[in-house]
C-alpha cells in the first residue's frame, strides 16, 4: 500500500455519473465517478479521447459546473483537481 496524500476524505461513486466539458463548457466525454472528495475526483470516461489539462465537470444529479484540472491518466481511468473545494453540505 501507498502512503495517503488526498488532503480530503473520499467517498465512492456507487454508480454516479457525470460529464466533463472543456473550457468553453463544451460537452467531451460522459464518466462514470469512481470516488470523489471535495478536491477531487477518479473518473472512468466512457471513450479515451484525449482530454485538455483544464476543464469542467459537471454530476449528472446536479447542475452546477465545477472548474477542474485533470491531475492524472491511468489504464483507462483520470484524477482531477477541483479548483474550489466542494463545502461539505453543498
Amino acid at each position: 500500500m501507498g502512503i495517503e496524500r488526498r488532503q480530503a476524505a473520499r467517498w465512492r461513486g456507487r454508480l454516479r455519473s457525470a460529464k466533463l466539458f472543456d473550457a468553453a463548457k463544451r460537452f467531451l466525454v460522459s464518466c462514470r465517478v469512481v470516488d470523489i472528495s471535495a478536491t477531487g475526483a477518479r473518473l472512468q470516461p466512457e471513450t479515451d479521447r484525449p482530454l485538455p489539462m483544464d476543464l469542467h465537470y459537471r454530476a449528472d444529479d446536479d447542475e452546477d459546473f465545477r472548474a477542474a484540472s485533470l491531475v492524472w491518466v491511468r489504464q483507462r481511468q483520470i484524477g482531477i483537481h477541483f479548483a474550489k473545494p466542494k463545502p461539505p453540505n453543498a
